[in-house]
């Protein structure tokens, strides 16, 4: 598989000495940082680079055009700042039927079903909302017992493990992929190799094993491989599942069956481990496997060298699945253990019919290898559709690859976590328009049915029949529906989306009821009409319901009374979106409804929520300004602020030059502050925000999205140099992995704000709704943009891009522009030619209708920018 058959280089192994030196080096640029400077200012480029790459490095998979189009992030250590966590996810455009397995470069974390918190199936006893640190428990492990003449019994980890005599082990190997994870090592010349991976269908995940006889002995060893269920029920109880638990051994097909018998359980899973191998022994009560004692070095069965058949009835440590093989290895042999782990059906005859068809499928010949082919070519149509080559390896790899296996996971798991946030999913479903457009338009219907008839939507809505939903009415649900739906409409020419009937949320029944029904163009047009309809009488801004983007300021929204400036903007915004859609489809009504929203709402957030200095980010239910220069605290908030650049309110009433004077306060070397100052206990009236500690979360850290939503606001000014500055700053290459501390292939949801002592560290990963605005915003700076009928050339292109290539798949075509940019930021379209024939200019920019496109798989796009 590589590592053993010598393909991959061994682990460089740092000297003491150069990691005194390098730990010197992240201390002087943490010091930079700290007085306001940016990391590179204390380390010359090449330091910098052994700074970046001291924990790992990506390999990149080019095409034949030299674009990035895959790779994955290689290990150089074993032990990294923390844990690097991480995600992968079924490939299929289903919503449910969804495998999510997390992995950290030890064997740490757990598997789910279509949630993470409500589809447990291993452990997982993190109880934060984003999956980020494993517990002990939720750990796969991997024992070996070997018997050494004349030195007793050896006992060991496969792998190395942190503290853990990591030393004595060679060739450390770990490989994070688009869906896969590799992780080798080699101890007293026996090597080992895993390959993990989920397929694009099935609900289970493949486990190859390798392992390699290096010495001149033949070795007679143990292994036990063993993982912890984490079958719990949905929605929790205070029934103890243990009791309703058991494990059974269906022993003619080499599997143990986990079951959940709760028949409250809204969300039912039986768990399966299987082995191609025959299996020597085996245990599913922890008790029985781990023996007595909670401090145990092994566990006792592993000790004992022989697992006690135990099914794990009413077991006090929970149901494990262990599984014992004893193996003889001779000289230079080298053997293979496949495994699957996944869901099957908890009738035993269902169970058997289903696992006997999966062991014929993949243990069957070349099925292991089919399947990860069926991956990666999966992977290869995903990235394939959008790609860049700016001459920025960072940006192209971000925008290339791993933005989009960020997104689309994200998408799939993280925002079901127990429930699925309404906003959230719908931002992250703007964000995968352009390349997996399959499973947005099945998720968007689902999502548009939890609507309520008056245009708003539930906070969070159950993903299982039967279990709760989060009623409450964040009325920023509403402003990112037409966003998300104009997008889809426009990458994909799927006009007839448009007319599809949805059902609306019955709040009284607790369910979607498909009788009243509505097309997707009246859901967006009421969500527009839910929002305007809930205005203050005093100012007439939007009322803030139960929250809107910034939740912790739910002081604000006490008695729903309380007055959001930011969601006002983003009604206009929303407006603005939907104008779009009824132009194109000539409807009058939509017209004047737009029209009019956007010039009321601009007159008056400009009448009504300017300070002097910045706008405000919202009123209190008697009138105080929250966000204001007559604030001691939060006294300016950057997402207002951001959203008046790109919602045109700033520009209306010629404030746009103040605005970005303004956001200046904010700026830091890793991005902007969402506020400034933090709040404290003095300002608890605004809400919870004063109680998290200053510098956290929204409380004036360097928050991810309202990064981004800087990033498109300067695009909208022209900005594009600034905009790419900012960009770079918050993906990897604008920290270093010992100040942010988390893995350089995810960005996290936020960065820890100057007022806080660890200023500069991601505390999360795995999800955050941020790379989907900065796919937007590197979508306006290539230029090349989808309309309803036509593809738009418009370029936003920074000065730093003096030549670029972008690949988008527009309705069938395969359309490959190469852009030259000679003078710079502000260029516009002069001249442009599809296939060598020259092509009419329209106020600086092309449009390439679909009729023009059409019939053709490939088209050449030569574009040349000037003043």
């Amino acid at each position: 598989m590589g590592q053993i058959d010598g393909k991959r280089q061994p682990e460089h192994i740092e000297p003491e000495e150069e990691a005194r030196e390098l730990d010197r080096l992240a201390a002087r640029c943490r010091e930079a940082l700290g007085r306001g400077l940016p990391v590179t200012s204390a380390a010359g480029d090449r330091e910098l680079q052994r700074l970046r790459e001291r924990y790992s490095r990506f390999r990149d998979d080019r095409d034949d055009r030299s674009f990035i189009t895959g790779g994955a992030l290689l290990f150089s250590r074993l032990v990294t700042p923390r844990p690097w966590l991480h995600f992968m996810t079924s490939n299929h455009p289903r919503e449910h039927g969804i495998w999510g397995s997390f992995w950290d470069q030890y064997g740490g974390g757990f598997s789910c079903l279509d949630s993470v918190l409500a589809g447990r199936v291993t452990s997982y006893r993190d109880a934060s909302y984003v999956p980020t640190a494993p517990r002990a428990s939720d750990h796969r492990r991997f024992y070996l017992r070997e018997q050494i003449a004349g030195e007793g019994v050896s006992i060991r980890y496969l792998f190395p493990q942190p503290g853990r005599g990591e030393d004595l082990y060679d060739r450390f190997h770990c490989e994070q992929g688009l869906g896969t994870y590799r992780l080798a090592a080699e101890r007293d010349r026996l090597a080992a190799e895993l390959l993990v991976f989920i397929p694009v269908d099935d609900p289970l995940e493949v486990w190859r094993l390798l392992l390699a006889n290096e010495s001149g002995n033949e070795r007679r060893v143990q292994l036990f491989v063993a993982v912890n269920w984490g079958l719990e029920s949905y929605p929790g109880h205070y029934f103890d599942s243990r009791v309703v638990s058991q494990g059974v051994c269906l022993e003619e097909l080499n599997t143990l069956v986990a079951l959940n018998n709760d028949k409250k359980n809204r969300n039912p899973r039986t768990g399966f481990i299987t082995s191609r191998s025959r299996f020597a022994g085996f245990d599913m009560s922890g008790e029985d496997f781990c023996g007595p004692g909670q401090s145990r070095l092994w566990p006792q069965a592993v000790e004992q060298g022989a697992c006690r058949g135990s099914l794990g009835t009413q077991p006090y440590l929970g149901l494990v699945s262990a599984l014992q093989f004893d193996l003889n290895l001779a000289p230079g042999e080298k053997k293979t253990l496949d495994f699957l782990l996944g869901v099957t059906e908890p009738e035993p005859e269902k169970a058997r019919c289903h696992l006997s068809g999966l062991r014929e499928k993949y243990f069957g010949p070349d099925g292991i290898e089919i399947e990860l082919e069926r991956l990666a070519e999966s992977w290869r149509g995903l990235t394939g559709r959008h790609l860049a080559r700016t001459g920025d390896d960072e940006v192209d790899r971000f925008f290339n690859v791993w933005s989009k296996y960020q997104a689309k996971s994200s998408l799939r798991l993280p925002l079901s976590l127990d429930m699925v946030g309404y906003r959230d999913t719908l931002q992250y479903m703007m964000g995968c328009n352009s390349f997996d457009p399959d499973f947005v338009a099945g998720h968007l219907l689902t999502t548009l049915a939890h609507q309520y008839p008056d245009g708003t939507a539930l906070r969070q809505f159950a993903k299982f029949p039967g279990a709760p939903h989060d009623p409450r009415r964040y009325l920023d649900n509403c402003v990112w529906i037409a966003d998300t739906v104009a997008g889809y409409v426009q990458e994909t020419g799927d006009t007839g989306l448009l007319d599809r009937e949805v059902g609306f949320f019955d709040a009284a029944a607790g369910r979607v009821d498909p009788g009243n029904s509505a097309p997707v163009y009246e859901h967006v047009r009421r969500s527009l009409e839910g929002l305007f309809g809930n205005r203050s009488r005093a100012n007439g801004l939007c009322l803030i319901g139960h929250g809107d983007w910034n939740d912790s300021l739910d002081g604000v929204s006490e008695n729903g009374e309380g007055m959001s400036v930011w969601l006002s903007m983003a009604l206009v915004f929303a407006s603005r979106r939907f104008r779009e859609l009824a132009l194109w489809r000539n409807d009058k009504n939509g017209l004047g409804l737009a029209d009019r929203i956007i010039t009321e709402m601009t007159e008056k957030i400009n009448r009504t929520a300017w300070d002097g200095y910045h706008y405000v980010y919202a009123f209190l239910p008697d009138g105080e300004p929250v966000g204001s220069v007559e604030n001691e605290e939060g006294r300016i908030h950057l997402n207002v602020n951001a959203w008046s650049l790109f919602s045109g309110v700033a520009e209306n009433a010629g404030r746009v030059e103040a605005v970005l004077k303004a956001i200046k306060e904010l700026e830091t070397p890793l991005g902007h502050l969402l506020l400034h100052p933090p709040y404290t206990a003095k300002s608890r009236r605004v809400g919870r925000i004063a109680d998290i500690v200053p510098g956290q979360f929204e409380n004036g850290s360097i928050y991810t999205h309202g990064q981004s939503f800087l990033i498109y606001g300067l695009l909208a000014q022209g900005l594009a140099g600034r905009a790419l500055a900012e960009l770079k700053k918050v993906l990897p290459g604008g920290s270093l992995p010992d100040i942010a501390t988390g893995p350089p292939h995810q960005l996290s949801n936020f960065t820890v704000g100057t007022s806080h002592e660890h200023f500069g560290r991601n505390l999360y990963s795995n999800f955050t709704g941020s790379v989907n605005w900065l796919r937007k915003s590197l979508d306006r700076m290539l230029g090349l943009l989808p309309g309803f009928d036509c593809l738009i050339v418009d370029p936003v292109a920074p000065s730093a891009w003096t030549s670029y290539e972008v690949v988008k798949m527009f309705r069938g075509c395969r359309v490959h522009a190469t852009v030259a940019n000679p003078d710079g930021e502000g260029s516009r379209v002069s001249s442009a030619r599809l296939d060598g024939e020259a092509l009419p200019l329209e106020n600086g920019r092309v449009v390439l209708s679909q009729n023009l496109l059409s019939g053709r798989d490939h088209a050449r796009l030569d574009v040349v920018l000037g003043r």
